[in-house]
């Protein structure tokens, strides 16, 4: 009787599409947790793992549960499976298989099916209660519960929850929240306080800013800043997490910049690898606890399909079979191993691919968005299709967008890495800017008058570049070093702070010598405060000395971009290029010069 299998067959019809319940459906760490089961520890150091497993353990009535489990297979938007082989517990082995099918009349039919072995007479007697009862009903109410949700066009944020603030936590909240709308925040702080109110614990262990502002409809940047702003004021905390290149979750966490280093390691891939600012650290929150309380980790599934969304089709193919299969696709470029394919509407519907011991047999394919695929495998081995797309999620604030706040740098002025620590930053924009005769202005007007002229350039720089999603690094003299994610908005807040210049007057008139350029760098912490170094630092401050004054050189890299290209066509501002040779660097540079 130990060696009986129990299958179980729910099927449930729900309103919405296969592609909107997916985000609910599919993920699996809070589907385990809605229905009721504890949170896992996954042991990084356990006896007899198979490669490719992970070990897996939570306690339930004082039981120990234990077993092996590969990640999940699935195809977006239409299925997933998994198989957990248990070392310990009432159960030998589960199998789970989820199917979403359109129905005919509208909506989906899901199909959920469970098939279990017993371990022992535990097992024998509570696998009919538990799963053939009580999660029959469960389950199925549970993802009408999901499906309610999704035809109120709702989120995870919207699932009802049992909120627990601390004494005093909620009063603290609301102050902020008034003090933030009178500083100009007011929408985006009532969301985050209507998110601390309502959300449950899962929902806010990670609250992504650029996520939250897709949602509310809201400018990413003041989101950004608001969410700052109440790190600043003890409502949320800030963490910075360092993103594994493989699987794209969080390898690392820390609670502050001095914490992040080069080298992070990823306990699920199992690999180690190197950081940089602007792709694979990012920027997250989550409340203070004296306003509301949240574990600490809330963990009840690691490899599910939401795991790794950027991965489509994740499915096992054994030696010599085939899979045919179809999945939706968004368009952009994908991977599968070292072969290449590009999801367009132009490309083909259909697509055979063959796997033999010199990998993939076509790649560089054009490929439609619900394609339907023949993947075959020609190995002696199983194979893992891992049909994954290979741009980065765009809606992640990374250390490189935050640290070229000007409200970061202001508000967190002791963040900064520890010392000796070089972070690459993949692509900066960098400004330096010179005051144009400044040591002459000194003698003409007498030290005292002539400061006062520096400062007020200074506050005029500041208000531009901060204006324009810039921070400034440092000051050196009369001269300003500043930061920016964009490039367009290093020339905007250069023509903003000339043109704020020439407005106020005064004599001798002030002139600014700007050089803006952008490429990679490093980031350090030099003097307790977060700059840059490299070749792009070195080029760009050499700029202003081709300045005349009242201009801005800038390079071809920063003229190149799209966003540049349209602004110089929209502002008819006049401009030249020239190449000249800049001193430290062999070659001449190819430049351009903008009268302001």
């Amino acid at each position: 009787m130990l060696n009986k299998e129990f299958h179980y067959d729910w099927h449930v019809d729900l309103k919405s599409s296969q592609e909107a319940l997916w985000p609910f459906v599919a993920d699996t760490n809070r589907f385990n947790r809605d229905t009721g089961l504890p949170p896992i520890q996954h042991l990084t150091d356990a006896p007899n793992l198979k490669p490719g497993k992970y070990r897996l353990r939570f306690y339930i009535f004082g039981q120990r549960v234990e077993w092996d489990e590969a990640p999940f297979d699935w195809v977006y938007p239409y299925r997933f499976g998994v198989i957990r082989d248990y070392v310990a517990g009432p159960v030998k082995q589960m199998r789970v298989l989820a199917e979403m099918t359109p129905n005919p009349s509208g909506g989906t039919h899901l199909r959920y099916r469970v098939w279990a072995i017993p371990a022992n007479p535990l097992g024998l007697a509570a696998i009919p209660v538990q799963i053939g009862l009580i999660s029959a009903t469960q389950f199925v109410s549970i993802f009408k519960k999901y499906d309610e949700i999704v035809q109120k066009n709702g989120t995870h944020f919207e699932i009802p929850a049992r909120v627990q603030f601390a004494s005093g936590g909620h009063l603290r909240l609301e102050t902020f929240a008034t003090q933030a709308s009178l500083n100009g925040y007011g929408p985006i702080a009532q969301k985050l306080r209507g998110l601390i109110e309502y959300a449950d614990d899962l929902a806010l262990q990670r609250l992504r800013p650029y996520q939250l502002a897709d949602l509310w409809s809201l400018p990413r940047r003041e989101t950004l800043e608001a969410f700052l702003r109440a790190a600043n004021a003890g409502v949320l905390d800030m963490r910075w997490e360092l993103l594994c290149p493989g699987c794209r979750g969080v390898g690392e966490s820390h609670t502050s910049l001095s914490e992040v280093h080069n080298g992070a390691h990823c306990n699920f891939c199992n690999i180690d690898y190197d950081v940089d600012f602007d792709r694979q650290v990012e920027v997250v929150f989550r409340p203070n606890p004296a306003i509301r309380p949240i574990p600490d980790s809330l963990k009840y599934c690691i490899t599910g399909p939401q795991s790794i969304p950027h991965i489509p089709i994740n499915q096992l193919v054994a030696p010599g079979e085939t899979l045919d299969t179809s999945a939706v696709l968004q368009p952009g470029y994908y991977a599968l191993d070292n072969a290449s394919f590009f999801v367009d509407e132009s490309g083909q519907p259909e697509i055979e691919l063959a796997l033999t011991e010199q990998g993939w047999d076509k790649t560089g394919l054009a490929v439609k968005p619900e394609a339907r695929f023949r993947f075959s495998n020609l190995t002696a081995l199983p194979y893992k299709v891992q049909f994954q797309q290979t741009a980065w999620r765009q809606d992640a604030a990374t250390a490189a967008d935050v640290t070229t706040l000007q409200v970061f740098r202001s508000l967190f002025s002791r963040e900064a890495l520890r010392a000796g620590e070089e972070i690459s930053v993949g692509n900066v924009t960098l400004m330096f800017t010179d005051l144009r005769d400044s040591t002459r202005m000194y003698r003409q007007i007498g030290d005292g008058p002539a400061f006062g002229r520096v400062r007020q350039h200074f506050d005029i720089l500041e208000q531009a570049i901060a204006m324009h999603n810039g921070a400034i690094v440092k000051t050196i003299g009369d001269a300003v070093m500043a930061v920016f994610r964009q490039p367009v908005d290093a020339l905007r807040a250069t023509q903003a702070s000339h043109r704020a210049l020439d407005a106020i007057g005064g004599s001798p008139e002030l002139y600014l010598k700007v050089g803006v350029h952008s490429g990679p760098c490093i980031a350090v912490t030099l003097n307790e405060k977060l700059d840059y170094f490299g070749s792009t630092v070195n080029l760009t401050a050499r700029l202003p000395g081709l300045s005349d004054g009242g201009e801005v050189i800038f390079s071809e890299e920063v003229f190149k971009d799209v966003e540049v290209q349209s602004w110089l066509a929209g502002s008819r501002v006049n401009f030249v290029q020239f190449r000249e040779k800049v001193k430290g660097f062999d070659e001449p540079i190819e430049l351009h010069r903008l009268r302001l």
